[in-house]
C-alpha cells in the first residue's frame, strides 16, 4: 500500500474537518444539501460530458492501482535487473533466452524478447522500443490530464452555487427581518464555494500531479531499457553497464541500488 497517498488523504480530511470544527460552535452551517448537490452533481455531469464513461471507469482502476497501490521506483528496479543480465551473459551466451521469462519489469521483458527472437534488425528494434515508450507516455499523461481537467469543475460549480444563493438572498431583501437573514444566508451561499475548493484541491489536483509524477518515472524507466538493450547487445562489461546506467540516477539514488559486487 502507498503509505504516502493514504497519509496525505487522512491529513487533508483532518485539516478540513478540524478547520470546520474550530471555526465555529455551530458546525452544522457547513452542511448544506443543495450546495453539495450543485457541486458534486455538476462535477459528475460535466465530467460525463467531457470524457467517455469507459475511460472514467478505467480511471477508477488507475486510482486504486497507482494512488492507493504500492509506491515504486521502476528506474531503480530495471537497472538492477539489467546489471544482473549483463553479468549472466558474460559466462553464458544463452543467458538472455533462458531467463527472459524471469524478468519482472514488463517493458524490459518485451525488449529482451524482441532481441532474443531475432528477425528484426537492431536498428528496427530500437525504433520499435522508442515508439512504444513515446506512446505509453502520451497515453499515461492522458490519465493525469483527466484528473487535472476534472479539478476545474468543482470550484466552478461552487461559484455557481454561491451565485444562486446570493440571487435568492437579494430576492428576499424586501421581506420583513431581511436584514437579520443576510449573514446566515450569505454563509450558506459560500458553503458551495468551500465544497468546490476543497474537493478540487484535496482530491483531484493532487491525484493529477501524482499521476504525472508516476508517468515521468515510467518514461525514465523506458528510456533506461532502450539504452540497456544497446549495452547488452554489445556485451559490455557489467561494470561498464552499471556505471553507464547509474548516470540516470541522482547521487542519493545510486546508493539505493541493491546489486551484488562484481567478482
Amino acid at each position: 500500500m502507498n503509505i504516502s497517498s493514504i497519509l496525505g488523504l487522512l491529513i487533508a480530511s483532518a485539516v478540513f474537518v478540524g478547520g470546520i470544527l474550530s471555526s465555529t460552535s455551530n458546525w452544522k452551517i457547513y452542511l448544506n444539501f443543495h450546495a453539495f448537490i450543485i457541486v458534486v452533481g455538476g462535477t459528475i455531469a460535466a465530467t460525463l460530458v467531457s470524457f467517455p464513461i469507459k475511460q472514467l471507469v478505467k480511471l477508477w482502476k488507475v486510482f486504486f492501482a497507482k494512488i492507493l497501490g504500492r509506491g515504486s521506483a521502476p528506474h531503480l528496479k530495471v537497472i538492477e535487473e539489467v546489471i544482473d543480465l549483463s553479468r549472466g551473459i558474460q559466462s553464458n551466451d544463452n543467458y538472455l533466452a533462458e531467463n527472459v521469462d524471469k524478468i519482472k519489469i514488463h517493458f524490459l521483458k518485451e525488449a529482451i524478447q524482441l532481441q532474443v527472437d531475432g528477425g528484426i534488425s537492431d536498428a528496427k528494434i530500437d525504433q520499435v522500443l522508442k515508439k512504444r515508450s513515446e506512446v505509453h507516455f502520451i497515453r499515461y499523461e492522458e490519465e493525469a490530464h483527466v484528473f487535472k481537467t476534472v479539478a476545474r469543475f468543482p470550484p466552478a460549480f461552487g461559484l455557481l452555487g454561491a451565485v444562486a444563493g446570493m440571487i435568492a438572498l437579494m430576492g428576499g431583501l424586501g421581506s420583513p427581518d431581511s436584514f437579520k437573514q443576510i449573514g446566515p444566508a450569505m454563509a450558506v451561499a459560500m458553503v458551495a464555494t468551500m465544497y468546490g475548493i476543497a474537493i478540487a484541491n484535496f482530491i483531484f489536483v493532487p491525484m493529477g500531479e501524482y499521476l504525472s509524477k508516476l508517468n515521468k518515472e515510467d518514461h525514465l524507466m523506458r528510456n533506461i531499457v532502450i539504452d540497456a538493450v544497446k549495452l547488452l547487445r554489445s556485451r559490455e562489461h557489467p561494470v561498464v553497464v552499471e556505471e553507464h546506467l547509474k548516470s540516470y540516477l541522482l547521487s542519493s539514488e545510486r546508493s539505493m541500488l541493491s546489486t551484488p559486487k562484481a567478482s
